[in-house]
């Protein structure tokens, strides 16, 4: 019987970087019945740090599965380091992504179509955050400029995709609908939403 451990790891001390992390995964452990016996969290750079000197690798060395957010996790930057570790990890158990409901271990470590998608889109994602933010940056540059205002109210709420979901959202919530299924159905709807998404946006409109 596997024993799993819980990974969280922040490239500084951001408190609330890390708790994000801690939410999903005591999320997708409880809708999966996984129990966590170790946790474990290290406030590293995957940039300044060999991967074999990280606690990661003292969980992986005891014959621990491992559950965390997402493979980025692991580092951002060496690629080959990085499928090395997945293929540690899986050599003993499993890689639990909790971002994209994947798992990873002995069985698919070899597929490459496997590997490379939840690499892929993991990097992916990062990259189009990184996006995302220098388009801001930008664009309150050039606000500033023209000595315009810039930013929005504190406390403002953000239009979302899922505002014209409302009803229906709020409908599968006063049912006892678990928010990883919300999350299919809006799927098999074509409207593509992480978790945390999803999580935000309920937060933000005190929906409960």
């Amino acid at each position: 019987m596997s024993k799993f451990a819980a990974y969280v790891r922040v490239s500084d001390s951001n408190k609330q970087t890390g708790e994000t992390q801690r939410s999903d995964i005591e999320t997708y452990t409880k809708e999966n019945d996984i129990h966590i016996t170790k946790w474990v969290e290290e406030n590293v750079s995957a940039s300044k740090t060999d991967v074999d000197d990280r606690q990661l690798m003292n969980l992986v060395n005891d014959g621990y599965s491992i559950v965390m957010t997402d493979v980025t996790r692991l580092g951002r930057r060496k690629v080959f380091e990085l499928l090395g570790v997945i293929g540690q990890i899986c050599k003993v158990g499993e890689l639990h992504l909790t971002y994209t409901s994947r798992i990873v271990n002995s069985e698919n470590m070899d597929d490459a179509e496997t590997i490379f998608t939840i690499v892929g889109g993991s990097f992916a994602a990062v990259d189009e955050a990184k996006k995302r933010s220098q388009r801001a940056t930008a664009a309150h540059a050039r606000r500033k400029l023209k000595g315009l205002p810039s930013g929005r109210k504190e406390g403002a709420v953000v239009k979302s995709k899922l505002d014209e979901f409302a009803a229906l959202i709020l409908n599968e919530l006063s049912k006892g609908t678990k928010k990883a299924h919300i999350i299919t159905i809006l799927e098999s709807m074509g409207i593509s939403i992480s978790r945390q998404q999803l999580y935000r946006w309920i937060d933000k409109r005190t929906v409960s």
